[in-house]
């Protein structure tokens, strides 16, 4: 009886799947008539993707996401191109010609442009907005992008649903047949179809629900959907935007009455409310004229009630930029302020006053161009945090007039957290590169090597070179040293080497993390002794005592000036391991409580 019920739930289910795929396959075919260079660059997309996904090696994982990203804002800048041209009634070709250019264009400069000059994160939303406002720049009207954009997001949230609803009903049958045929797809196949989804099919089918016309106005009676937008703005937003002024004025005034700025994130609170307005002055141009009373009266006063919560922002940006220098955070808290006020300036101008493209223009434009150039987000934040750096922690070399920036033995908790905080500002902005003139020859060349195949070990490097490392493994070493500088070791007959060994007591390191024994000699300290085991063999060497004999001074060099001392450890029955200490941690009470190391050892002594 319940087999013949799952038959009859996925016969519905097949039908609901076989017209769900239908429509996504017409909007598909849309897209890909009408937007084909767009329709292309998604199709690398597809591909690059599930090339991640079957395991593919890439050389750089950060050159894939920066080729997707290319692509990305290649198609999205086609699909801007097609639809100018388009409302202005060019030919096909010379449209198609014109988005090739565009797409290539941009792909090409995003790609090969210089990636510490770009905030890729910035120039995407930029784009992706640009589309419904681009077939409006200089033609058309107001109330018209009003009507393209409400149309074009409609059909995008459409076909996104479309597309998830169809995943998880392609899904749901897949696993029926699992069910009644014992027959079903890997983890990795069923990765490979939403990667498809979500990166192929469904940007295809958003392009084709894009709207044709780009002269139609909203129908407020006959139009269920746009009826139901005007009731959601005039009566929810609306009024929850008036309130939000309310508080942030009588905020204002409790800061006039303190006199002085609160340590908080009123930036944030300040350019949300910026937006919040912004976007509710885009979203209700048609409303506005025969709104009800929350409508009329956010008409006259949308621009008067975000100059008080400007003004007190820009003074709290300022003084935060002033104090700790320009992060990626604060730039765009600053630029949020600036494209405001670049919108209630423009009000001042008749002929500019209450036009929603300009209001949507002005943010799309300066957050496209904070991601390029010596004036983006990126470059100034990198500008400026370096400058601090240099300035506050860098010293004189002897004998020149030039500065280095180099370990200090005097580790205040202040110091080191200041000097932490700005290199991981350096590091969220792209830009630790910067301080490889102020570095020595040995870690600059090091840095530049971490930058190029491996990004995010580039601030672990100067973390632990700087001597900055606030983590809980430096904080729980009272005494200790980490050894960097490069060296020769002679092997001294020794036939085996046993590498990167970390050795903690009470941790079983003769077992990965998976839980399976590890291959070859396996360590483990005992009280001042490490203990070496390989088979049945198992041997004590005493590492504490020639780890105490080390000198003092030894603890307290930078660690890339310290050689790894090369320890010969001799057991009672007068056997022979040689360690090369790589990292030491010890207590107060001069207990072991981390080691780093590489092992040679002779195998006749294991046998």
């Amino acid at each position: 009886m319940q087999r013949i019920v799952d038959r009859r739930a996925s016969a519905q289910t097949s039908g609901w799947f076989n017209r769900a795929a239908a429509t996504l396959a017409r909007g598909t075919e849309i897209a890909l008539v009408r937007f084909p260079v767009a329709s292309l660059g998604f199709i690398a997309i597809a591909i690059l993707s599930n090339m991640e996904v079957a395991g593919h090696d890439f050389d750089r994982i950060d050159d894939l996401l920066w080729l997707i990203g290319a692509l990305y804002c290649g198609a999205v800048a086609a699909v801007s191109a097609t639809l100018a041209g388009e409302a202005r009634d060019w030919r096909d070709l010379p449209i198609q010609l014109a988005a090739l250019g565009v797409a290539t264009l941009l792909a090409a400069v995003v790609y090969f442009g210089g990636r510490a000059e770009n905030h890729l994160p910035a120039l995407t939303p930029a784009l992706t907005l640009l589309v419904p406002l681009a077939p409006f720049l200089g033609r058309g009207g107001p109330v018209r992008f009003w009507t393209f954009t409400l149309w074009s997001f409609v059909g995008a949230a459409l076909a996104f649903l479309s597309v998830l609803l169809f995943v998880v009903g392609l899904s749901a049958i897949f696993e029926m047949v699992r069910f009644l045929f014992d027959i079903g797809l890997s983890a990795t196949d069923y990765e490979h179809i939403y990667v498809t989804a979500f990166t192929l099919v469904g940007p295809l089918f958003a392009l084709g629900r894009l709207p044709r016309s780009f002269e139609d106005r909203p129908a407020f009676a006959e139009d269920r959907l746009v009826s139901g937008v005007r009731l959601l703005i005039s009566w929810v937003a609306i009024p929850l935007a008036l309130t939000t002024a309310l508080v942030l004025h009588l905020y204002a005034v409790k800061i006039a009455l303190a006199g002085r700025l609160p340590q908080n994130a009123v930036g944030w609170i300040v350019t949300f409310d910026a937006f919040l307005v912004l976007a509710l002055r885009i979203a209700a141009e048609p409303f506005l004229a025969t709104g009800g009373l929350p409508s009329r009266l956010f008409a006259k006063s949308w621009g008067v009630i975000l100059i008080v919560p400007l003004i007190l922002a820009a003074i709290g940006i300022w003084q935060r930029i002033a104090a700790e220098g320009v992060t990626l955070e604060r730039y765009y808290v600053a630029l949020a302020i600036l494209a405001a006020v670049i919108v209630l300036a423009c009000q001042l101008v008749p002929r500019l006053a209450g036009d929603i493209r300009l209001m949507a223009l002005v943010p799309i434009a300066l957050v496209g161009l904070s991601a390029i150039g010596p004036w983006g987000a990126a470059s100034v934040s990198g500008d400026s945090q370096t400058a601090r750096i240099v300035a506050e922690f860098a010293t004189r070399v002897p004998g020149s007039d030039q500065l280095a920036l180099r370990p200090s033995k005097e580790q205040h908790a202040q110091r080191v957290t200041r000097l932490e905080s700005r290199l991981g500002a350096l590091a969220d902005a792209d830009r630790l590169g910067d301080l490889a003139p102020y570095l020595d020859h040995d870690l600059a060349a090091r840095l530049m090597t971490a930058l190029r195949n491996d990004p995010g070990d580039a601030y672990a490097l100067l973390v632990d070179s700087l001597h900055i490392d606030t983590s809980t493994w430096v904080k729980a070493r009272p005494r200790g040293f980490v050894a960097l500088k490069g060296t020769e070791i002679a092997t001294g007959g020794y036939d085996r080497a046993v590498l990167a060994r970390v050795v903690i007591p009470g941790v079983d390191e003769s077992k990965d993390d998976n839980g399976d024994a590890i291959a070859g000699m396996t360590f483990a300290l005992e009280g001042g002794d490490l203990v070496a085991s390989r088979g049945t063999t198992v041997i004590h060497f005493p590492i504490k005592k020639a780890i105490d004999e080390l000198p003092d001074q030894l603890f307290d060099e930078p660690a890339q000036v310290i050689t790894p001392p090369v320890l010969d450890l001799i057991a009672q029955d007068g056997k022979r391991l040689r360690i090369v200490l790589r990292r030491v941690a010890q207590s107060d009470s001069g207990q072991i409580n981390y080691l780093e190391f590489d092992a040679f050892f002779r195998s006749a002594d294991w046998s």
